[in-house]
């Protein structure tokens, strides 16, 4: 029985590894919002190994999603795209693995879900609070880019390194909305960054002991397969089909986070509250 139930685990992750990538290669994004809460719910990781687990995932991921988009895709994003922002990413993501053990990241992914949740209207062209903030600033923003940019990367390693996501959520939109990058570019961009953040957050992780390899036996080589079936999927849609499959995809993952985030606060308070109605009636007994 337990061997059954071994193999039906192995056949989960195999199956999670390729349909993750089918996505996130298709819409550049690393597929840790989605990895991270399927292991911890079904597989039953604990946060650290799921987060570990899934920056190691990414990496195969975004390498082939990302060759795959410049094969498939000629145009080219500005390099100094690429030199001012990636480093930064890295750098965040060092920052972010010393913090690993002494922050609490459960206020990091309520904040996180209610900003992909404002993002995702803004692309689904339902509420553009993003372009209100932002519409004033564009001038000030654009004068300034190149710290806007590096600032921003920082900020994303940081967020990668914490939460176990490569951060194309964030990535895409930042360049889509405030940089005004076709969202193919965007992708290829997103992919790109990806390749060398997870893999420097996974080498931090391997150093602070929280990497495990044995389930990247089942996640690996699916991964790999779907990573291409998506970028050809991508090749294949307009820009604005992928920029509402993008927002959907964003807004229904930000409703999961902030329900799951209010939950949990909600049943702290309950706890808290009928923890100091029983004290109160001990002491009322006394």
């Amino acid at each position: 029985m337990s061997k059954f139930v071994k193999h039906e685990l192995d056949l989960g992750l195999v199956l999670l590894g390729f349909v993750v990538a089918l996505f996130s290669a298709g819409i550049g994004i690393g597929g840790g919002v989605l990895l991270v809460p399927i292991l911890i719910s079904v597989f039953k990781f604990d946060f650290k190994k799921a987060a570990s687990t899934s920056l190691a995932t990414i990496i195969p991921i975004s390498f082939i999603g990302s060759i795959s988009h410049f094969v498939l895709f000629l145009n080219i994003p500005d390099l100094r795209y690429y030199f001012m922002f990636i480093p930064m990413c890295i750098l965040g993501a060092i920052l972010g693995g010393k913090a690993l053990h002494k922050w609490k990241v459960r206020w990091l992914k309520f904040v996180f879900s209610l900003f992909l949740l404002l993002v995702s209207l803004k692309m689904l062209g339902v509420f553009d609070l993003v372009s209100l903030v932002y519409g004033n600033l564009y001038d000030i923003l654009f004068t300034i880019e190149s710290f806007i940019i590096m600032l921003f990367g920082i900020i994303i390693g940081f967020i990668a390194m914490l939460l176990g996501i490569g951060c194309g959520l964030l990535i895409v939109p930042f360049y889509v909305i405030i940089i005004d990058l076709d969202i193919h570019e965007a992708i290829k961009l997103s992919l790109t960054t990806m390749f060398f953040l997870t893999f420097s957050s996974t080498m931090i992780h391997s150093r602070l002991k929280t990497l495990d390899i044995i389930p990247l036996k089942n996640l690996i080589i699916p991964a790999l397969l779907g990573a291409v079936t998506g970028a050809i999927i991508s090749s294949h849609l307009s820009a604005p089909i992928l920029k509402q499959i993008f927002g959907m995809f964003l807004f229904v993952i930000a409703c999961k986070y902030v329900a799951e985030e209010l939950f949990i606060y909600y049943s702290n308070i309950r706890c808290g509250t009928n923890y100091r109605k029983r004290l109160r009636n001990v002491e009322i007994r006394k």
